[in-house]
């Protein structure tokens, strides 16, 4: 049996928008008095060991199973909750300190047990049990306490469903619907008469993925296309910030006149515009994870057709993030993304390779033939001295993986000097050609700028100052003295 995930859109109005945002504000503030809770029994316990007191009682999901029932009969509006609803709330909390202890015991940094949050931060409620509470009919699905709402249900859930979740995201309300069904009713699994190929595939920045064979699936870089529109965009929304500021500030003071107690900048409402500003840059952002996500389950998609198996190359992904240069281009690609989508597609056929052969070395500085060819990130031809190998470095690696994976190579290189094959000679030309082009970039005349800063307190009358012009720009006449 395996887990499968169905979201659809729900179409609301906005009287039904306000109600289920009601409802996420009260778990949320729930959520943050659980996390209180725990926060002070911890520092409570601390007290109690200092003084030598060998009981103590750490606060554990039985205990806040029975405070979020208390919470609920003096709470008017943690009472309105489902009890289903508040019990999954506790158990956020709970996953969140378990977390945090087997980090403890295993030594992985950077984990913290879970802490209040601010409201934009949560987003979801779930309904443990799919059933009486909550469930999906007829193009509607049914909540407890809140009604029913309209569902875009596109396709049917397969499976016996379990969970469903209600999420606020990219500006809409989603119903995810979380349902387990056997594997060979939604995985094409491996047939023994199955004659496809089996394949490696390396994943990296400059090509999305590079399979053994090599074929390059390079999907448009989301962001980067989008990057003018949402630079433009959040440079607006920025500046309306700023002014937001401002008027806070103007409120300070002016009750600071007063003698009155000054408010808070989250207490400053937004102005329409900047509300407005706000809803055009999340729908950028929505498009970019649209289009982003599109294209990797389309390249999974074909994967799953053209091979028999697919192994992919394991290796962490923060290197890459917190490397300067290329954390854009990394978080573009989102390789960890394709991974889970590729696994899921996949099923059984899904093979993790490692980064490294055991006593040779990485697969990006090695050649097939296990000699050492070191190589920097710049390189992306590689020639091995020892077997004549030349090839590009992406299409060596997925080798180097479908030969950890599977035992196998691909009949696309060739390692007798005498016979390069194709791939070698684009590979050489691709080189060649990067190289002329290079050179004839740092030999092309490059146009002198102006030394002084053309800024507005250096100008007149809105013309530049004649000390900033270059001879390419002619002086004119100012009108002056003509």
């Amino acid at each position: 049996m395996v887990p499968r995930s169905y979201r659809f859109r729900l179409d609301v109005s906005p009287g039904q928008s306000a109600k289920l945002h009601s409802y996420l504000d009260a778990c949320h503030t729930l959520r943050n008095r659980l996390v209180t809770d725990r926060l002070e029994n911890r520092e409570w316990c601390k007290e109690q060991k200092r003084q030598g007191n060998g009981y103590v009682n750490y606060l554990n999901r039985a205990d806040q199973y029975k405070a979020v029932s208390q919470y609920a009969k003096v709470n008017p509006e943690w009472g309105r909750l489902h009890s289903q609803v508040s019990q999954n709330v506790a158990c956020r909390v709970e996953e969140g300190y378990q977390r945090f202890f087997e980090a403890l015991k295993t030594g992985k940094p950077n984990v913290h047990p879970p802490k209040r949050i601010d409201r934009k931060n949560y987003r979801s409620f779930t309904f443990p049990q799919y059933g009486s509470a909550a469930f999906l009919r007829r193009g509607k699905v049914h909540l407890s306490g809140l009604g029913e709402f309209q569902v875009r249900d596109h396709r049917k859930v397969r499976g016996l469903k379990k969970t469903l979740t209600i999420k606020w995201m990219h500006g809409h309300w989603w119903v995810i619907i979380v349902a387990t069904a056997q594997e060979k009713d939604v995985v094409e699994l491996l047939q023994p008469g199955d004659n496809r190929l089996d394949a490696g595939a390396d994943p990296g920045i400059s090509a999305l993925l590079t399979s053994s064979h090599g074929e390059k699936y390079d999907p448009p870089r989301a962001f980067e296309n989008a990057r003018k529109n949402l630079t433009h965009a959040q440079r607006t929304m920025s500046r309306q910030f700023e002014a937001r500021k401002k008027n806070h500030q103007q409120a300070v003071e002016t009750s600071r006149t007063a003698g009155v107690k000054s408010p808070a900048l989250r207490e400053m409402p937004y102005s329409n515009r900047l509300k407005k500003q706000i809803r055009v840059v999340a729908r950028l952002h929505a498009k970019v994870f649209n289009i982003r996500d599109y294209h990797h389950k389309k390249t999974a998609s074909i994967l799953a057709d053209r091979y028999r198996r697919v192994a992919v190359e394991e290796h962490g992904l923060q290197f890459m993030i917190r490397n300067r240069k290329l954390a854009k281009a990394a978080s573009d690609r989102a390789i960890g993304n394709q991974k889970l989508l590729l696994q899921s597609k996949l099923g059984n056929r899904y093979h993790k390779a490692s980064n490294q052969r055991p006593g040779i070395g990485g697969n990006s500085q090695t050649c097939v033939c296990g000699e050492i060819v070191a190589k920097e990130l710049k390189d992306r031809v590689h020639v091995c001295p020892t077997c004549g190998l030349v090839a590009d470095r992406d299409h060596v690696s997925a080798n180097i993986v479908q030969l950890i994976a599977f035992g196998t190579m691909s009949a696309t290189l060739s390692r007798d000097p005498g016979r390069i094959s194709t791939d070698v000679e684009n590979a050489k030309g691709a080189s060649a050609r990067a190289v002329a082009l290079s050179r004839k970039a740092s030999e092309r005349p490059v146009k002198r700028r102006s030394q002084v800063p053309c800024s507005r307190s250096k100008t007149t009358g809105g013309e530049p100052a004649v000390e900033g012009k270059t001879g390419v720009h002619p002086q004119h006449s100012t009108g002056v003295g003509a």
